[in-house]
Formats: C-alpha cells, structure tokens, sequence
C-alpha cells in the first residue's frame, strides 16, 4: 500500500486584514507577513528568504507530488477568535474545521498547560534558579488535562481521519511546535503510533524541499529522497556535561548521564571521525573555533530558553573560560548561534540538542524565537530539539537509540529514526510520555 504523508501548515495569523473565511491564498498572504515580521525581529533582511519562488496551491501540491506520496496539508488559521484548520490533499482543499471563540491568549495558554503536564519536573537534573522553591502543580492537574483534550481535538480534528497518513509535517506559528504531538490522540494510539511528524521552520523554506528532491534526482520531482539520505559522520563533535558556572543565577546540576550518552554513542563510530568536548575543555570558544567544519553537532547540556528575551537570555550552558572576563562567556545564547552565518555557513546535515527547553523560546506570529531556528538559519539543515526540562538518565537511552536508528537503515529521515526510537523505548523501558515526548525534529526540507 502506498504511504500517506501529511504536512501541517499552521497560520495563526492574527492583526491581519483578510476576515473570516479567508481563502487558502490570503492565508499564505498572512503567513509571508508574519514571517516578514519574524525575520525583522531577529535582524535579518526580509528580501533573500523570497528566493525559492511563490507559495500557491499548485506549488504545494508540487511539493507533494515530489516526495512520491499521497500527501496532505494540514493549515491552520487564526482570524477573529476563530482557528481554523483546513485539510489539502494533492487535489486541493477537501476540508475544513473551525474552532470558535478562541483567543490567541487562550491559544498560547493551553499550549502551555499541555507542556507543563508531560513536564518531568526531575528536581536532580534540570537547572533551577537558587534559593527557589519548586511550584506546586498538583492543584492544576484538572485544567491540564482539559486543555490536553482540547487542543487535541482543535488541533487535530477527528473527522479528518488523520490515522491514515504516515507523515506530519508542521509549519507552526505561535507556540505550537512546543506540543509534544508525540503524545497528542489519534482515536486510542498516541499519534508516534500510528506516524512519524517533523516541523518545518515556514512554509517558505518547504519550497526548498521540491527544489532539493528535483536537483538530487536528476530533476525528477516525483521521485523520493529516502534512497539518497545517509548519516555518515567524517568530522563530528560531542559536547557534554561541561563544568557547569558557578556564578550563575542558576543552579546547574552535573549531568553524569549525559557522558554515558556520548561514550555509548562514538563507540561505535570511527575513531578519527569524532571530537569530544566535556568538562573544562567544553568552552564557547573552543566549540566555535571550528564550528562550520563538523557534519553533526551533538549538545548533551543544560539548556536555558528565556520567553521575554530569546536572544541575549536563551543559550546552551557550556564551561567558563580562565582568564575571559566577557559577562556569561559559559553561555552560547541563541543570537550568537544565529550571527554564525556572518562568518560561515554550518555544515551540519544534523544538530542534536539534548538538553532541556531548546524548542522553546518566545511565541510570535511567525513561530517561536528559540535555539532551533537559530541553528536553521545558521545553516543547519534538521536539529533534534526538546519542549521541556527532560531527564538526564532517560534521555541518554532514547538518544542512543536514536542513534542505532540512523546507523541501521542510513536511507531513513532523521524523523523516521525519531520516532522508532521512541516506539522502541515507549515499548520496551519506559510507556510514561514524560520521558519520550518532548522530542521532535525542526527542518527543512522533509
């Protein structure tokens, strides 16, 4: 039988001038605004990114005619507190669903709720901030769930079937690529039991998938990229567990699981293939010396995401450097890793952040400002990132795993390797959605 894919395009596109109703071309219309803004706010230009041509039905369509699938686009919208989602198939629009009376507050606030109910919570490995007392969330575990229950129906509707597809794809905006859709329902499985799913950075750069498959494949568009995918490392680089700051806010705890992570995963791998950063050597300036050389960057740290100021105070924690007296120079935040792509382009087909709130950060129209689309727009081409504060233990099983997948069956999509890691820890060590579903994949092209 021949597999469905389904990619999801989410416009919440609120402040715009288009009302209720809105055909599928003002929604793209509302999306290129939103991202417009987005790239403003990052300091970027807001010319070269149009390079990859027009966004219209038919380009879609084309974009899914080129990975050899039936595939679908699932598009939500947000206009006048109503979100809407509407299903694309490579025959054009075939659906629509509407959620009334909903406001983009509410929206972001039951993102949140859902987030905060997988949480682990693990007071032994995340980083708190000291002399703080940890918050009681018992009391909350009735409106948690119900936001759960909701924004999996809103979000995806049972009366489309989605069961029956292998793929999501999600181009999000606000917060929604922080749901853990690992988790979310599809009737009595979890979602990760019927498909794999992946989120893109925008609806523009899927535009770039179609022009890769047809460039790759001998200008064939209809042809898939599961027969030329490898994950063959010559030059990567591990970080973990560095020396943690102790000048800092926070309270970084030692992360001994993090070691065991990296020492199981290159000891399968070439010697001369590999670089391993921990302790004292993993300092900012040792990591970025050569940081477009390496094809795989792997961070098992503490990560920070800051919702009121993604870019100075969202980072990876790293060491302190001796005798540097720049303020946080232990801290890579998100701007630096961004302003990478004034000195070089990243080499890296694969950023692994195994480290906690790296899908986070500040919820804009155009999707979040975080540490994922940092590491994209500095070149990468897919990051591994996470939704919550995660075990230390437990994601150095999933992670070794994760590996094992790309290794055995180099023509899968790191997507694909997600999720049968998971099944595989879902089924054989662990079944508490706490532990696997704060992961996904973020990138283009599919």
């Amino acid at each position: 039988m021949k597999k469905i894919i389904l990619i999801v395009f989410c416009f919440l596109a609120c402040n715009c001038s288009v009302m209720y109703g809105q055909s599928l071309t003002e929604i793209i219309k509302s999306h290129e605004k939103n991202l417009g803004k987005l790239r403003i706010y990052r300091g970027l230009d807001t010319e070269s990114w149009k390079t990859t041509g027009d966004v219209s039905e038919y380009s879609l369509r084309e974009i899914l005619k080129s990975y050899n699938k039936n595939v679908a686009i699932l598009i939500y919208a947000h206009h006048n507190d109503t979100l809407s989602v509407t299903l694309i198939s490579e025959k054009g629009v075939v659906g629509q669903h509407n959620n009334n009376k909903i406001t983009k507050e509410e929206i972001i606030d039951k993102i949140y709720d859902v987030n905060t109910l997988f949480s682990t919570h693990l007071s032994e490995s995340i980083a708190t901030i000291r002399g703080a007392n940890p918050i009681d969330k018992n009391n909350k575990d009735s409106k948690l769930e119900n936001s759960y229950v909701d924004l999996n129906e809103m979000l995806l509707p049972s009366v489309f079937n989605l069961e029956n597809y292998s793929h999501i794809i999600f181009v999000p905006i606000y917060n929604i690529a922080t749901l853990p859709f690992s988790a979310f329902k599809l009737g009595n499985d979890y979602l990760i039991d019927k498909m794999s799913f992946s989120i893109a950075p925008s609806l523009f750069e899927l535009m770039v998938s179609k022009e890769i498959n047809s460039n790759q494949l001998g200008g064939d568009i209809y042809s898939s990229r599961y027969n030329i995918v490898a994950y063959n490392w010559d030059n990567a680089l591990f970080v973990a567990n560095p020396e943690y700051p102790k000048n800092s806010i926070y309270d970084f705890q030692d992360l001994p699981g993090a070691i065991k992570e990296v020492e199981s995963i290159t000891e399968t791998l070439s010697p001369n293939t590999f670089k391993i950063l921990t302790g004292n050597k993993a300092t900012k300036s040792e990591i970025m010396k050569n940081i477009c050389d390496y094809d795989l960057l792997y961070f098992a740290t503490h990560g920070i995401s800051n919702s009121e100021n993604p870019l100075e105070e969202s980072y990876l924690v790293l060491a302190e450097e001796e005798n540097n007296t720049t303020k946080n120079n232990a801290f890579l935040t998100v701007k630096e890793i961004m302003d990478i792509r004034y000195d070089c382009q990243l080499n890296a087909a694969l950023v692994i952040l195994s480290a906690c709130q790296t899908g986070l950060g500040k919820s804009h129209e155009g999707g979040i400002i975080g540490m994922a689309r940092s590491f994209q727009i500095a070149g990468a081409s897919h990051i591994l990132m996470s939704s919550w504060n995660i075990s230390d233990i437990e994601t150095s099983k999933l992670m070794v795993l994760f590996f094992n997948e790309l290794k055995v069956a180099n023509s899968l999509q790191p997507h694909e390797s997600l999720r049968n890691a998971v099944l595989k820890y879902k089924n054989e060590i662990n079944s508490d959605p706490k532990y696997w579903a704060a992961f996904s994949i973020f990138g283009a092209p599919y």
